[in-house]
């Protein structure tokens, strides 16, 4: 196998569809649509935008959503001079926002996603930079953006400056350009953007559901891994996670998000390359439990290693009783009427 495939990189490549997923693809291309209808309409009454939002916990999948529809929306190689830009048209702009970001940060960020050369401009008056951003928006036709980790937006709450300056911006991006956007963020981000009751009442919560040990979904995901670490060249031999106790204990370590099997699985990955294994294995699924998933907050126990001792327990008893069984018909064999061991006993 070779060795020089990278399995951080690989495992970012890596996709497994699901309903759901495709349905909210589907979502983004209505929005689309609405805007491009809303846009050729010539009355003058300007059309205000939907918002979508998903606000899931962290590993539940937010945003291999969107890379995957940006991949399959717009395929290629991204532009070296502006590697954020998904689409050099600018009809899908994806924005994921840095940490502690507040008003004036916002700002500049969003030109830098739209390719403004003057994004790390101070402006005395940040109001300057929106203005600047709605005609990149109505001049490029911009038909979606979406913002990724809200979560990282510096609101304390709904009444300070900082709050009521980006939630202003994110309803003039969608009222006075009528462009719709996404909001993505973990729950968190859900309190700070909904502060809002504007932006809550324009806006479209996506649910979401931790996945149950005998969802079909939850199984299909767990074997579909095990194929694509040989379809990504990881390893030569296909990984079999739906057999034994082993498809429990992902659910228990992951507690039914599809990205902490395949955080966790990455990590089993690594030990098993390390050791030379052909395949990943119960054991370095039970490591990769004690080293990245504990450690980590997402069980304060390894249900594999408590899962491994009861089967080598119970495969113990089984090995001792087959012994007492075996002993048994031994001695009954040889107390039997007309048994070689009583003929002997008379003859002597």
């Amino acid at each position: 196998m070779n060795n020089e495939t990278d399995i951080a990189v690989e495992f970012r490549h890596m996709r497994i569809g699901y309903p759901a997923l495709f349905e909210i693809h589907e979502r983004f291309d209505s929005l689309r649509q609405s805007r491009r209808t809303a846009m050729a309409d010539t009355r003058g009454t300007n059309t205000e935008a939907s918002c979508i939002s998903m606000f899931w916990p962290s590993h539940a999948g937010k945003t291999t959503v969107i890379d995957w529809y940006v991949e399959s929306r717009f395929p290629g190689q991204r532009s070296d001079v502006w590697p954020e830009m998904v689409d050099r048209e600018l009809r899908v702009v994806v924005i994921t926002l840095d940490s502690g970001t507040n008003f004036d940060s916002f700002g500049k960020q969003c030109l830098k996603a739209f390719g403004c050369p003057l994004y790390a401009k101070n402006e005395r008056n940040p109001w300057v930079m929106f203005d600047r951003l709605h005609k990149y928006i109505a001049g490029r036709r911009t038909e979606l953006i979406i913002f990724d980790e809200t979560n990282n937006l510096r609101m304390r709450k709904a009444s300070d400056t900082d709050a009521t300056n980006i939630h202003n911006a994110l309803r003039a991006i969608a009222k006075k350009q009528g462009c719709p956007i996404v909001v993505v963020g973990t729950e968190e981000a859900k309190e700070r953007i909904f502060s809002d009751t504007q932006i809550a009442n324009i806006g479209v919560q996506l649910p979401f559901e931790r996945l149950r040990l005998t969802d079909p979904l939850f199984i299909h995901y767990c074997a579909a891994i095990g194929i694509k670490l040989v379809e990504h060249g990881l390893f030569s031999s296909r990984s079999n996670f739906v057999q034994g106790y082993c498809l429990s204990c992902l659910h228990e370590v992951s507690g039914g998000l599809r990205g902490r099997v395949s955080r966790l699985v990455q990590h089993a990955a690594d030990i098993a390359r390390s050791k030379g294994a052909e395949r990943v294995e119960l054991r370095h699924l039970e490591l990769a439990t004690d080293l990245y998933a504990i450690p980590n907050g997402f069980i304060s126990f390894n249900p594999f290693t408590k899962a491994r001792k009861i089967d080598e327990e119970s495969r113990r008893r089984a090995l001792v009783e087959r012994s007492i069984a075996k002993a048994l018909a031994t001695a009954a064999a040889r107390i039997r009427p007309g048994s070689s061991y009583n003929r002997q006993l008379v003859t002597q």
